[in-house]
């Protein structure tokens, strides 16, 4: 497939939504003619033309096929718009890292399957046109960031093989009805390596919410309060140092009424995937990194750290499977020979068999530590396992490993679980319809990621007023236009 630099396409800014086509003559006779099919959903492109007027931004529409690859031909409202419709026009370079991708998936598809991964792998982040809102990692090599692979969503009522008043069509359309997602997608170009990209997800109504500001057609924009931020997971003691800037950062900028944090305790001292692995516990030992007074005493500073940038904000501490190697190590009993730990592992092991169950052992055993190294801020509170904490519907308390009856956490089981969720985990940023995971906060480079291709990336959710949902990849600690 040839390839087109766009000399318009250099630094700058750029909006990309994508519009299905409008129904055919010979649908509308075998479902019922409905001009709302493939028409434009007014308020959301007069907000994103008014976006793009303020951050001096080109918006950009790529065309779709309607209810079947027979419908080509898009409302006449777009007559006037920039519109890419082939596949060659579809092929943008924007840099050497990120271009606009002409490859074809059907509108009424529920996903973009994994089969894509191993294009964009080969060749570099794509965004596409589809009426869903997707983020993917794919690896690339033993040292690079992934590449990714990201979807428009629509500026377009949905067009699908369905008649609403008569309830006929197929299964296929009436699902692809109910997932048709508003919205676009905004790149920022730095440079011909650097770039910042995020979807912008729109209401039915087309109001939207980009970085804080909320757009209503040609209203004037207004800031929107920001009810929770989600940091990647934090794993305190390897942390990116790039990216923990840029974690308050955010903090300053959104000002977020909740903040809530994964992973915080990285428990590398008790690691129990690495407990007899004599050399890395040498290397450990030698490097004092098998002291977990020690850790604990520097998660209780981050804490305070982010306490005092929080102000009166709540700061939510999510139980995680890293935070969870601390109850793994007391319940194994080797504790009284290590020698290093033995004095501070005894106090959380009676405070451990004091609670009711193992999982508010697990939960205790983090918390108290924290506190045994000092005072922590009062605008902190630790979630426990069997808590929900939920914000316009979006489940906050879960750190993403567990799925349901027992099994791990996957992105579909966390959809089946919760509906809508914002959890961590995998490290590796990923958008799946109401499903948001976000990225780490920790170093790209640790040991047992070496040799090996990798999907992580730094990257934050921020979760508005009103339900509307960002996340924001940080890629060298930017994540957004200076």
């Amino acid at each position: 497939m040839s390839e087109i630099k766009d000399s318009r396409f250099q630094k700058g800014t750029y909006v990309f939504t994508g519009a299905q086509a409008i129904q055919s003559e010979e649908h509308a006779k075998k479902y019922g003619k409905d001009s709302l099919k493939g028409s434009p959903n007014l308020n959301l492109m007069d907000g994103l033309e008014r976006l793009c007027e303020e951050k001096d931004a080109e918006l950009t529409v790529l065309s779709m096929a309607g209810m079947g690859n027979s419908e080509t031909k898009l409302n006449s409202y777009f007559d006037n718009k920039k519109v890419l419709y082939s596949i060659k026009e579809k092929n943008l370079k924007l840099n050497e890292n990120i271009k606009v991708s002409g490859m074809v998936e059907p509108p009424q598809n529920m996903d973009i399957p994994n089969t894509r991964d191993r294009f964009i792998q080969r060749d570099q982040s794509v965004i596409m046109a589809h009426t869903k809102q997707r983020l993917r990692c794919v690896p690339t090599s033993n040292h690079s960031f992934p590449k990714l692979i990201m979807t428009t969503g629509a500026c377009t009522h949905p067009n699908y093989d369905i008649n609403r008043e008569n309830s006929t069509g197929n299964r296929k359309s009436d699902i692809a009805w109910m997932d048709h997602q508003y919205g676009a997608v905004i790149v920022e170009i730095i440079n011909d390596d650097m770039y910042n990209v995020r979807h912008i997800p729109s209401q039915k109504d087309g109001k939207f919410v980009d970085m804080g500001i909320r757009y209503d057609g040609n209203k004037k924009p207004k800031r929107v309060d920001t009810e929770a931020l989600v940091l990647g997971d934090l794993h305190v003691g390897e942390t990116d140092e790039k990216t923990m800037t840029a974690n308050y950062e955010m903090i300053d900028f959104f000002k977020p009424k909740r903040l809530f944090l994964h992973d915080l305790v990285n428990s590398k001292s008790v690691n129990p995937h690495e407990e007899e692995d004599c050399v890395s516990k040498a290397i450990r030992e030698r490097d004092g990194e098998l002291n977990l007074e020690r850790e604990l005493k520097e998660c209780r500073k981050y804490l305070i750290e982010l306490g005092k940038s929080m102000g009166r904000g709540e700061i939510f501490v999510v139980p995680s499977n890293h935070d969870n190697f601390i109850y793994r190590y007391l319940a194994k009993g080797n504790f009284p020979k290590d020698s290093e730990n033995s004095k501070i592992a005894s106090k959380l092991f009676l405070i451990a068999i004091g609670c009711s169950d193992p999982a508010e052992a697990a939960n205790a055993a983090v918390e108290e530590g924290i506190k045994m190294m000092g005072p922590i801020p009062n605008n902190i509170s630790f979630l426990r396992f069997e808590d929900d904490y939920k914000v316009w519907g979006w489940q906050l308390a879960n750190h993403g490993h567990l799925g349901y009856s027992g099994g791990r956490g996957s992105t579909k089981a966390l959809e089946l679980c919760y509906g809508k969720s914002i959890t961590g985990h995998t490290h590796s940023p990923e958008r799946l319809r109401d499903v948001v995971v976000v990225g780490t906060s920790s170093r790209l480079d640790l040991a047992y990621t070496k040799g090996q291709g990798s999907k992580w990336m730094a990257a934050n959710a921020v979760l508005y007023d009103g339900g509307l949902v960002q996340l924001l990849p940080i890629i060298n600690g930017k994540w957004k236009k200076r």
